[in-house]
């Protein structure tokens, strides 16, 4: 009966990841990139800007660090950015993105988007797709907090 009920969990755990787009949402902040690993931590804002009609205009500013023990691969790209919360996902391509090389072996991927929605009081997930080549890599911080910044 145990191993019944174990069986169970599994294929409801795997059945949650495989329904999220491109099953990305399972992996996590680490990836294996030309020999090294990268490892990425979020850092996301709201900004409340008055807006000239009713209310206000919520813009989302994000900052992804990507660090390595190695210098990053000079031909990483950085191909796009999703920021999930409950069922909808907002996602920031390549000229979306800011991309800075503070350190050879430290990045960092900026962007901002006015009018998200987000609902400060619940955490986010948030993916990033790095390629390299031909083969592509997926970073995904879960439960990240979107502060509020007035």
């Amino acid at each position: 009966m145990k191993k019944f009920l174990l069986a169970s969990l599994v294929l409801v755990l795997l059945a949650g990841c495989s329904s999220a787009p491109q099953g990305i949402w399972c992996q996590d902040n680490q990836a294996q990139v030309s020999g090294d690993r990268i490892v990425m931590k979020s850092n996301l804002w709201v900004t409340n800007v008055p807006a000239t009609v009713e209310g206000q205009d919520q813009t989302l500013h994000g900052t992804l660090y990507l660090d390595s023990h190695k210098p990053l691969p000079p031909n990483l790209g950085v191909v796009e950015v999703s920021v999930k919360q409950g069922d909808k996902t907002w996602v920031f391509y390549g000229e979306d993105l800011e991309v800075q090389t503070n350190y050879e072996n430290q990045w960092q991927v900026a962007f901002e988007w006015e009018k998200v929605p987000v609902n400060l009081a619940k955490p986010v997930d948030v993916a990033l797709q790095v390629k390299n080549g031909k083969r592509s890599e997926w970073l995904v911080e879960q439960e990240v907090q979107v502060n509020s910044v007035e």
